[in-house]
């Protein structure tokens, strides 16, 4: 029995359209490209392409070829699979990288703004404390006015 893409699980009639287009437009030609050839197609990633074409090959039926093919094409799956897995480790590696950098200099810019903070709050506290000796010396000096006014007028009566 002669079968056609979307006998395939998974391909619909628009996939099938898109696979044409692409050089795929039977079953023969689907396992004759392989995964890589299927994987060029939009939509397809080696993981998919190794699925469809275990599907395909189920569904054209268990011939002494066709159990070499389709050895041969779970191989290609595991191997792609495999690829995708590293590939995502090595993403996931290099983003914690950046994550571990990222709070290493906001930690650090967050140190310079505190030490900022601090000494602002220094230089402040300076400037309060010799405004206030400043007061308490206008102060003195103030009284002491007062006092010799009183002194004067208390001599006159």
């Amino acid at each position: 029995m002669k079968h056609s893409l979307t006998d395939i699980s998974g391909i619909g009639e628009s996939t099938a359209a898109l696979m044409a287009e692409h050089g795929i437009d039977s079953i023969k030609a689907l396992r004759k490209g392989g995964i890589k050839r299927l994987s060029k197609v939009p939509g397809f990633g080696e993981v998919r392409a190794a699925r469809v074409i275990a599907a395909a090959e189920t569904l054209e039926g268990a011939g002494k070829k066709t159990d070499k093919h389709a050895d041969k094409v779970a191989k290609q799956a595991a191997k792609a699979v495999k690829k995708e897995a590293d590939k995502t480790e090595k993403k996931a590696r290099k983003v914690a990288k950046q994550a571990e950098k990222d709070a290493k200099k906001a930690a650090k810019a967050s140190e310079k703004k505190v030490e900022k903070e601090r000494k602002d709050d220094k230089k402040t506290a300076s400037k309060v404390a010799k405004a206030a000796k400043q007061a308490a010396k206008a102060a003195e000096k103030e009284a002491r006015k007062a006092a010799k006014a009183n002194k004067s007028e208390a001599g006159k009566k």
